[in-house]
Formats: structure tokens, sequence, C-alpha cells
């Protein structure tokens, strides 16, 4: 077949039946639908097992809970089609014809498609990417270095199909024991990429609801981050492909640990202070705007004043530009 759908199902009861449904609607046919229930303490297994026998295309595999990246590990593992999408079970795809005209690049590594944000009183869609530009560069690495660059790389592994082949090949499943498993698992992705295709199909609904894993923060996060800058760094000193575009997306990625500081109990902050202090060195990897004005906050009033002025400028833009359902 042409495509494998993975859908991790955990704590979704209220949600999946739309995400399911979704996939369901699409014109495109010669596709299988894998939900894996990882251990889901509420009804949410038992709905996909009944949703499962609505397409003869779907099956689902209980197994204990491992979390997102096992759960996801566990589908690619059991997924046959030429190309792997992943798809969180709280959220869903926007357009019946969208895998469709997705696969129209069929012969690509990656598709890459843009999101629809799904807020509790607001949609908004994520900025075009320069199609016609990145389509005369020469290679996948120029193209990573172009998206780190211009703020356009989706780091989500929802947003892309993938060529299970090469997933398979070079061993790319998702790093167990992380919060953010989709970074380096991108990394290692586009380590072997290509050749790449994008477009400016607004086709993953992605809804943002209190208690997700994205609106929610603790210190297992800064710790994810500690694991994901120890090994790229390291790597990056080796000379792995896109090593100047890593450093500067990890540079950012040290900002969103300062932001979400505040959001830390008492106790969790002298360790993630601990690890921002420990990768402080990413900053001297990218000259942006907001990377030099955290430079030079860091270095005028010290790095626990600096983290505790960007949670500030953190909660305030939560505050007055979104809303969570």
């Amino acid at each position: 077949m042409k495509l494998s759908v993975v859908i991790p199902v955990y704590k979704v009861e209220p949600y999946l039946e739309r995400c399911v449904q979704s996939v369901y609607r699409q014109t495109f046919r010669d596709m299988e639908i894998i939900m894996v229930d990882d251990g889901s303490p509420d009804n949410s297994g038992k709905l996909a097992d009944q949703l499962a026998a609505q397409d003869a295309r779907a099956r689902v595999i209980h197994q204990e809970n491992q979390g997102l990246s096992g759960a996801r590990n566990t589908g690619l593992r059991a997924a046959q089609g030429d190309y792997v999408v992943f798809l969180d079970s709280d959220d869903e795809w926007a357009l019946e014809d969208g895998i469709e005209k997705l696969l129209q690049h069929d012969g690509a590594d990656l598709i890459i498609f843009k999101a629809v944000h799904i807020w509790k009183d607001h949609q908004e869609c994520t900025p075009d990417f320069d199609v016609d530009y990145i389509k005369g560069l020469p290679d996948a690495q120029t193209v990573f270095s172009h998206l780190i660059l211009t703020k356009q790389f989706q780091v989500s592994a929802c947003k892309l199909l993938v060529r299970r082949q090469m997933l398979i090949e070079h061993d790319i499943f998702f790093p167990m024991g992380y919060i953010n498993e989709d970074v380096d698992w991108s990394f290692r992705l586009w380590q072997h990429a290509r050749k790449v295709a994008v477009t400016n199909m607004d086709f993953y609904g992605n809804h943002h609801r209190a208690g997700s894993i994205t609106q929610t923060t603790d210190i297992r996060s800064h710790q994810s981050y500690d694991k994901i800058f120890t090994y790229w760094k390291e790597e990056c000193n080796r000379g792995c492909v896109n090593a100047d575009a890593i450093r500067v997306y990890m540079a950012n990625l040290w900002v969103s640990g300062g932001y979400f500081y505040y959001q830390l109990s008492k106790k969790e902050k002298p360790i993630a202070l601990q690890i921002l202090r420990k990768h402080k060195d990413l900053l001297d990897y990218s000259d942006t705007k907001k990377i030099r004005g955290v430079r030079f906050l860091v270095r005028a009033i010290g790095l626990r004043n600096a983290v505790v002025l960007l949670g500030c400028y953190k909660k305030l833009r939560l505050i007055t530009s979104k809303n969570v359902v």
C-alpha cells in the first residue's frame, strides 16, 4: 500500500472519533490506519476498537504504556506503506483531499505541509513556505538550513509524510524517555533525507487544549533538552550533516527553556537553571535579534534574572494572545 497512518491513543476519548473520521473521509483510499492503544486508562482503547470495526483498513494494537515515543515506534514497526505519517489523536486532518494532493509529490523522502492551529475562539494558519525558492535549492541539506534560518522549520513529526524505508534503513525511531522526542527524531531524519517536497496546503488541524503535552511543562522538558543538547553538540563537533543549522535551532530551544522556567516548581527550578547554565554556550551560535537580546540579558544581569524576565515576557504573551479549549 502507499501510506501507513499511525495514531497513538492515550486518554483521548473525547477527541478520538473526530481524529479517525478525518482519516476515513480522505479521498485517497490506498492506506492502512494503525491505532496504537498505549495502555490508556480510560475508554480510548475500547473506542479505538469500535472505530476500527468501521473500516477494513484500520486496526488497533494494544500495549502497556510506553509513552508517545513507544506508541509511535510500535506503529512504525507494524507499518507496511511506502510512506508513513503520524497523527496525534486529539488532532485531525482539515482537508478531505489532502493526502491525495500530498502524494502527487511521490518520490520525495519528505513531503512537508502546513497546519491550521485551532484555539478556543479562533483559528490561524502557519505562515506560507517560500515554495518556489525552496524548489530551486540544490539539496535537502540546503533546504534544512533555509527552513531553520527563516524560522519556517516545523519540528513536529505530524506535519510531514516520510518515506518509510528511509526510516527503517537508518533506524530512525523516536527516543524513549523524552518529552521533546520530535526534535531528536527530526535531526536524525534530516541527516539522511535527499529529496524534499514542500507545500503550502493547510492540512493538519492542530487543536490546542489545556492538559495536552504541548500545553504543559515540567522538569522533564528541561531534562530532555539536556539530553538533546549534550548529544547533538557532540555530533555537530564531529561534523554531522547540517551542524551549523542544528546549533542555531538548539539556541532557540535554549531560549524556550528559559521562557518556561517560571512554570516549574520551586524544587525543579534549580535543576533547570543548572541545565541552562551547562548549555548557555549555545547562545553563541546564533546571531538573530532574539538570541542577541537574550545573550545580552544573561551577561548583563545573570542567568537566573534573565530567565525570570523571559518567563514574565512569555506569560504575558500567553495571556494576551492564546486561548486553549
